[in-house]
């Protein structure tokens, strides 16, 4: 799911970032991963955001002659989000780029009971700059 919402952002984006940024959220309801992927790409007009998580849905077909794929990415991506019990959203500008928001449970006290180490919140990496380079 990640690495799709990843593998587009850097597609769609010619020039420009693609930013990562993964928290811990303590809510109400329990805790979560929040998951931002952002992008100063194409972006996409509100139209297609209403359907951009369907089945074989392309910005046009001009889009899928020139980056390739199905359109099934994010529709899969989204139904995995959804059997993990979260959810995943999206908002975009034509010409300035999109934000996907990914937010997932986690229980960190099973985590623990299993023996997972756990990294807390000061103790990631937060203010870091990394860099993805493809060719």
């Amino acid at each position: 799911m990640l690495i799709n919402v990843l593998t587009n952002a850097c597609k769609f984006t010619e020039a420009g970032a693609v930013s990562l940024t993964v928290c811990r959220n303590n809510g109400e309801e329990g805790d979560c991963v929040e998951i931002r992927v952002e992008d100063t790409g194409i972006g996409m007009e509100p139209e297609l955001l209403e359907r951009l998580f369907e089945p074989f849905t392309q910005a046009d077909t001009s889009t899928t002659r020139r980056f390739g794929g199905t359109g099934l990415g994010l529709a899969i991506s989204r139904k995995f989000c959804h059997l993990l019990g979260g959810d995943i959203c999206v908002s975009s500008t034509p010409g300035a780029g999109s934000t996907f928001d990914i937010s997932l449970p986690v229980d960190i006290s099973e985590t623990r009971a299993k023996g997972f180490p756990v990294l807390e919140t000061e103790t990631v990496g937060a203010g870091h700059r990394g860099a993805v380079r493809g060719d």
